[in-house]
């Protein structure tokens, strides 16, 4: 990703409706799970961005163990000042470091489809292995190839998911799908029509920079009320039938 994204995103996380909304969503599956009851919990943000999904993590559950790591530099150093508690350190998701033997919920957002899964898939199985019995894997993806627009040529997207390619992954890692959903969906029709033109015409990437921009504040507020509304309903389990992302929960057993 082109390190002004980073900046862009480090700016817009704690407010922006779409970062709000998954936000809510991991909050929401967090509490599902009763996560925050349990003792020396020990949890990792594989491929952690800026920070902002640490930061609630450690709100959220006070782990006894707190780790997230990146392949930018940039953004190790903004999650470092956003969650200065948590282990924030430089790998990456094909080959990662961990520092703990065992976990008890890996976080994943939109990160495998910068690698792509074929790169990445001896590190999503080391991840999965690390599991505590019980443990979570929580992945956020991109769906939808044919959506690859504009936006994905500026932060560089290798794939995007449909269900159930994120199912067979949960299959092939072996871990149990207690949940898996589109997410966004009554907003999907307006992020096509938005994307349209550059999914016809892809442009060149020096020439394009990504979605993610300052929206309106009544706009803001609104959309994020639209997303809380849809999370509730897959954190009790429904299954929405299309959205611009794939959430999924894989349980090991």
């Amino acid at each position: 990703m082109d390190d002004r994204e980073y900046a862009v995103m480090a700016a817009l996380e704690p407010t922006h409706w779409w970062y709000v909304g998954l936000r809510d969503l991991i909050a929401r599956v967090l509490a599902r799970y009763r996560l925050a009851e349990r003792q020396g919990l020990c949890v990792l943000d594989a491929g952690c961005g800026t920070g902002e999904n640490l930061r609630l993590l450690g709100e959220q559950l006070n782990p006894e163990y707190l780790g997230g790591f990146d392949c930018s530099t940039l953004a190790v150093d903004y999650a470092r000042r956003k969650a200065p508690n948590a282990d924030v350190y430089r790998a990456d998701l094909c080959k990662p470091k961990l520092h703990a033997a065992r976990y008890d919920l890996v976080l994943s957002c939109d990160v495998l489809y910068m690698t792509g899964l074929a790169a990445a898939r001896e590190g999503m199985r080391e991840l999965a292995g690390r599991l505590a019995p019980g443990g979570l894997l929580v992945l956020n993806l991109p769906a939808y190839p044919w959506l690859y627009s504009r936006h994905d040529v500026a932060i560089g997207t290798r794939q995007r998911f449909t269900a159930p390619e994120v199912a067979a992954l949960l299959e092939e890692l072996n871990l149990e799908p207690d949940l898996l959903s589109y997410r966004l969906w009554a907003l999907f029709p307006a992020v096509v029509l938005a994307r349209l033109p550059s999914m016809l015409r892809r442009p060149a990437r020096e020439r394009v920079h990504s979605d993610l921009a300052p929206p309106n504040p009544l706009v803001n507020r609104c959309l994020a009320r639209a997303v809380r509304w849809e999370n509730a309903a897959i954190a009790r389990g429904v299954r929405f039938p299309w959205g611009s992302s794939v959430f999924a929960v894989g349980r090991q057993p």
